[in-house]
Formats: C-alpha cells, structure tokens, sequence
C-alpha cells in the first residue's frame, strides 16, 4: 500500500482548504463564471511580466494556461471538464492600484468572485449569504475529518468481517460526502463538538433517544407489519424502554415508541414540539437505549455489529440485517435533512417499481441487490398534510439488508469509497489485501465500470434509472472480485412511462407537491439519460477515477478511455430499439456538449427557506471528447 504522507495538525486546515478551492474553482469554471476569451485567457508565456513573476515556478509548463481578470489563475486541460484549475496553485486577486494580492482561503475567493461577477441585487440575494457562509463552515468542519487523529483511527481499523467491512466504507466515504460539492462537507446546526460525535468519519457511538407517539398521529409504512424500531434493541435495552411506557401508561395499542436522533431531540423535538408535548401526543421518554453509527448519508444508523430481524409479514421468514434512518434537521446544501413523509411513501413506490423492473431482466438477478426499505413511522397528525413542513422532524424507517450481502466471503463498499484518497492512500489496497500494480488498479476499474452501465443500462430500457451517485450506490464484491451492486434510498427513482409501457409497469403514483418542478418523471430519453450523465458518470464514477489517479499515480484519460468502452458496450447490449440506441449514442459520444448538474448557481438562487436540495441543469465538456480540447 502506498506510503502515508506526515500530517501536522495545521494539514487538516490546510487539507481541507485545497480541497474545496479546488472544487469552488472548478465549478465556477463549468458554471461559466468566468469569460474565457482572447482578453483575459491565453497562455502563461504570453502574459504581461508582472502575471509571469506571480507564476515563476510555472513557466516551462506548455499545457498550461492564465485566466487574468479580476482574479488570476492557472488551469489546464481536464478530461471531466474540459478545463481545470492547476490544483494548489496560488490564485491572486486585482487591488485598486492594479498590484495582486494572494487569496487565501476558499471564503475569500468565493466572496471575491461573486462580487466581481454577480450584480449587487443578485449578491443581496439570501443564497448568496448562505453559500458564503457554507463555505466557511465546510472548510472548518472538513478540517475536522481531514485532521492527523480521524486520519489515523481511520486507518488503524482493520476489519475482520463484512459488516466491518461496510462499516469502514461508510467511515472513509463521509470524508468526501458529495464530490465536487464545495460545500457539500458543511451541516449547518452542528458545532464542531457535534461534527465529532455524529459524522461517521469519527466513529463515535451514538446512543438513541426515544419518544412514544399517538398511533393515531403516525402513518406507517407496513400497517400490519410485525416488525418496530424496538427490534433493533438488544433485550435489556428494549425492555428499559417497555418497562418505562408501561410505568408511565403509555399502551403499545395507543402509543408508538420512536427512536430520535440525541441532536434531533435536544434542537428540534423538545423546543419545536412544546404543544405535543404538552398535550400528551409526544412523549419524552428518559430511557437512552440503543448505540448506534453513523454512516456516510449523517441520517442512516448501524449498529455496531450485524442486528438480524425479520423480514416480510412472517415474522419467521428469512432475516435480514436492519439498520435505521432517523431525520437529523441540519442544513446541507440548502436542505434540511429531515424525513418526510412524503419521501417515505415515494420509496414504498420506488421500490415496488425498481422490483418490477429487476423482474423483466434475468441478467440482472443477483447482480442487482435492494435494500427493503418499506418499515416506517412517520408523524403525521389529522391536522397537517404531506407537504408541510413541521411533522417531517419526527419519523423512523427500518432499512433492511439482503442478509448474504454478509457473508465471509463478501464485501459491501458504498461507491463514494473508493472515491477517497487519504493522505496517499486508497481503500482498493486495502480491500485487495495487497500493493497493488498499475495495470491491476485499471483492472479492477474495469470490471466496476463494466458492471455498472450494464446494470444501469438494463433498468434504463426498462425506464428507469434508480439513485447512482456513489452514496446511495454500493459495490458487492465476492472473493474481492465485482459481483454486484446494491441499491437502496429508493424516493428517487426516475422513470420514463413509455418504456415502463412496454414492459407492462404502470405509473407508480409518486406523489408530487403541487406547482414544483419534478425529477422523476421524465418525458423524453434525453431527460433520463441525464441522470445517468450527472449522478452516474459525472459524480460517482468521476470521483473514483480523480481517486484513484491520486493514489496510484494513474493517467486520468486512461480510466475515462475505459468508461466510455465500458458504457458503448453496455449500450450495445442492453435491448433498447434500435433508433433510441443511436440517439442516445450521438448524445453521449459525440454530442459537442454535455448536459451538467449545476452545484453552485442553484444555491445562490435559492430563498433561503429550506426545503427540497436546490438544483439545476447546464450545459458543459463533454468528457468523451478528449481529442477535442
């Protein structure tokens, strides 16, 4: 495995602030925020004297390139984008008596370019403040993961079984959390004492609290289900939490007991909930029961070690192994990460249809595995309907595990994973048990992206393209060869009604709030196929291919070349008609553009009241151009 950098204290700072430049650069560079052209861009030895002495170490690069407006940087040819900055290079800013001055910190800049380039109404604007302020916050609480002590407890843990396995996965996986995202690290209402209890990456154990609710004020995803969040307790836990509904007079046929997250019930539930508490209709229960970890999504929970429950409506049926996502009322990204639901009642549809859709593939049969994600609770008074907003603080969904995803001879590894590189190191040496050589790393890459469009592009012809970006998307291997892929988080499953036609699915009856713009039905093939663009190649595979490059010193273009051979034959391969075949072909391998999902411009738009992540569509490089730059 490759040799650890030394890390000082100051490197988590440090560390953390290249990292996200590099990406506020880079987005605004795909974002157009800056105006490549004959006045402001062009190569460094052409530059006037006073820009070359800012770059001397530069000078006898070819490739690379000046932008000099009102700040200055170098990029350089990027297969992702098309254009890249040159990564920890120094970016200056223009002084009014026309000398520069260095830009130290990703605050300064994004504060420095939205000045120059935004009106000052657009810069009143309140997503701007709340962009401004994510990207502060994110520096400082990245700097915490990125830190010599989580870096070396990280590393330290060595796992003996396969659920300890997708336990370090999660762990390495929310050191990156959404790539590409500047500011994607920040949760805004955690303090950094809160980062370090309840980010993954540190590992600390989390102990539920639990509240017992009205049953006439829950709505459930399985009404007849035999299975409660109880059955993720250990018996003395559980009967700590039975013992003291009983003492209080809390029935099980008129109450329902609910884990809540230690921060959600400190910041949200006891100040927010005074009336239902008050009432009766909440219960605040003493019991602390239950210890659980955090994993890369911050809302999902494991237990420490493999919980097996009962799957289905016999109680004696197969088990499968249970984890819990419990609603933490944070901001990320604009959006509160509570669980609404609506959401709840979108995956019960979600997952109804991405089974419906396995069925029609024999090919896909224990390649494809889903997470059961039918068992919640969900706070839902008379009074209140799906789309407000103050039941969505409260509600508990049991996620499910097919239980041989656990075997000894398996591992499951969220894909954001193997989209890490730490301090030198990647993930892949360690799952191998070896050093690795080059050609072994484009070896293994190979046979993850190869599984992985073909998969995609099987449930696309059928119509739908589930949720791939690396979070929600892990990678089952068998004997540490790729095996399969396993799914879960299913609110978001996109479709396209008239492929679901053909295959006798009908329109699974998502519920969308009246008068906002949906994703998930998509009109034309175009439409869906973005997501496979965005989330698939963009986000998830692009993040492994920069990770791995970085960690075992790996051309870049190579591993593109191999994702764009890997998607032309899972194209070929995957039974669409012939004319839809072709014109997705030209969309993506010879379309002079890509669409591109937008990370900044939607944040700065946004109105500052949270709610659904903001988003957008772009138009940027398409990376199977290469040649063409």
């Amino acid at each position: 495995m490759h040799t650890m950098r030394t890390w000082t204290i100051e490197s988590g700072r440090q560390a953390a602030e290249l990292r996200i430049t590099g990406d506020l650069m880079n987005a605004f560079l795909t974002e157009r925020f800056f105006r490549l052209d004959e006045g402001t861009f062009g190569t460094l030895s052409a530059a006037p004297e006073q820009i070359r002495r800012l770059y001397g170490g530069y000078g006898g690069n070819g490739a690379i390139r000046i932008f000099a407006g009102e700040i200055a940087f170098l990029v350089e040819d990027s297969p992702r984008l098309g254009v890249q900055w040159v990564q920890d290079s120094p970016i200056f800013k223009r002084a009014s008596d026309g000398s520069w001055a260095f830009i130290n910190s990703p605050a300064e800049l994004a504060k420095t370019v939205l000045r120059a380039v935004l009106s000052e109404e657009a810069y009143s604007h309140p997503g701007v403040a709340d962009f401004l302020t994510g990207v502060e916050v994110a520096a400082r609480q990245l700097a915490l993961s990125l830190s010599p002590e989580c870096a070396e407890g990280l590393l330290a843990f060595a796992p003996s079984s396969a659920y300890e396995w997708f336990i370090k996965g999660e762990r390495i996986a929310a050191l990156r959390d959404r790539p590409f995202h500047p500011s994607a690290k920040a949760k805004i209402g955690f303090t950094e004492q809160d980062c370090l209890k309840y980010s993954a990456e540190f590992g600390e154990p989390i102990r539920l609290r639990w509240v017992a609710v009205r049953a006439d004020s829950v709505v459930r995803g399985c009404p007849e289900g035999p299975l409660s969040c109880l059955d993720l307790l250990a018996a003395e836990q559980r009967a700590a939490v039975e013992d003291e509904m009983q003492r209080r007079g809390l029935r099980p046929d008129e109450y329902v007991p609910l884990p809540v997250h230690p921060w959600q019930l400190q910041q949200v539930i006891l100040p927010r909930f005074i009336r239902e508490i008050e009432e009766g209709t909440i219960v605040v229960l003493d019991a602390e029961a239950g210890e659980f970890l955090a994993t890369s999504s911050l809302r999902s929970l494991a237990p420490p070690s493999i919980v097996e429950v009962g799957s289905g409506a016999d109680v004696n049926a197969v088990a499968a192994v249970a984890m819990l996502k419990l609603p933490v009322s944070v901001l990320s990204l604009g959006a509160a990460r509570y669980l609404p639901v609506v959401k709840l009642l979108n995956g019960l549809a979600g997952e109804k249809l991405l089974r419906q859709a396995i069925a029609c593939d024999d090919t896909l049969q224990g390649r494809v595995f889903l997470c059961e994600e039918r068992h919640w609770w969900g706070y839902m008074p008379a009074s209140m309907g799906l789309f407000d907003d103050h039941p969505r603080h409260l509600a508990a969904q049991l996620r499910l595990y097919p239980p041989e995803l656990f075997e000894a001879e398996r591992k499951v590894i969220p894909m954001s994973a193997l989209g890490v590189h730490l301090g030198g190191r990647h993930i892949l040496s360690e799952i191998l048990g070896k050093e690795l050589s080059r050609e072994e790393v484009f070896s293994f890459y190979s046979d993850l992206a190869h599984l992985f469009y073909d998969v995609v592009m099987r449930l696309f012809k059928i119509g739908i393209v589930p949720e791939i970006h690396g979070q929600n998307c892990c990678l089952v291997l068998e004997r540490n060869q790729v095996k399969g892929l396993l799914l879960r988080d299913h609110d978001s499953v996109r479709l396209h009604q008239p492929y679901l036609d053909k295959h006798g699915i009908g329109d699974p009856g998502y519920r969308i709030r009246p008068g906002y713009s949906n994703s998930l039905y998509n009109e034309t093939i175009h439409k869906l196929i973005f997501y496979v663009q965005s989330l698939g190649t963009q986000v998830n595979l692009a993040s492994i291919m920069e990770a791995l490059s970085c960690a075992y010193d790996l051309p870049e273009s190579r591993l593109w070349t191999i994702t764009e051979q890997a998607w032309k034959e899972a194209l070929q391969g995957a039974g669409l008609p012939e004319s839809d075949r072709a014109e997705l072909y030209r969309a993506i391998f010879e379309s002079g553009e890509w669409p591109v999902k937008l990370v900044v411009r939607p944040l700065l738009e946004a109105d500052g009241v949270p709610g659904a992540m903001p988003s957008g569509k772009g138009t940027g490089h398409n990376p199977f151009l290469r040649g063409r730059l």
